[in-house]
């Protein structure tokens, strides 16, 4: 961005350098400037110079300040937004897990009877007690993981 900034001033010094400026006063008394000659009138040719002046350090350093804190507040907006984007996937992973939840809940809630099947195969059902407790279990889970989602 710096290198930018040089080329572009060395540009504007070298057009205004290169280019022929026709200063004139016409019969009113008004001075005119063109890069044309005017037509009605014998020329008189004088060098003047009309580069620009050296760029101002002040002017120079202020202008890289700007662009290096215009560049900290870019990545810090990226960051933000990245931030924002990760806490709204976290936020909507643990809305879907207290989603599951409570379907789990609301299954275990409807069905009257329910059997796990272990890695053979064999089913084991579950007692009214163990049934309750599993019911009271998914309830706390949800009451831990699903009340700060809610909020």
């Amino acid at each position: 961005m710096k290198t930018l900034i040089t080329l572009l001033l060395c540009a504007c010094m070298t057009a205004a350098a290169a280019d022929q400026v026709y200063r004139w006063v016409d019969k009113d008394g008004h001075v005119h400037y063109s890069q044309t000659p005017p037509a009605s009138t014998v020329v008189h040719a004088e060098s003047e110079d009309v580069s620009a002046p050296p760029p101002d350090p002040t002017a120079v350093q202020n202008a890289q300040n700007l662009v290096q804190q215009m560049q900290v507040q870019n990545q810090q907006a990226q960051a933000a937004q990245q931030q924002a984007q990760a806490e709204a996937q976290r936020q909507a992973q643990q809305q879907q897990r207290c989603n599951q939840l409570k379907a789990q809940l609301q299954i275990l809630e409807q069905v009257g009877i329910v059997a796990t099947v272990d890695a053979q195969g064999n089913r084991t059902y579950l007692s009214d007690a163990q049934h309750a407790q599993q019911e009271q279990q998914l309830q706390q889970q949800i009451n831990k993981e699903c009340n700060s989602a809610d909020h």
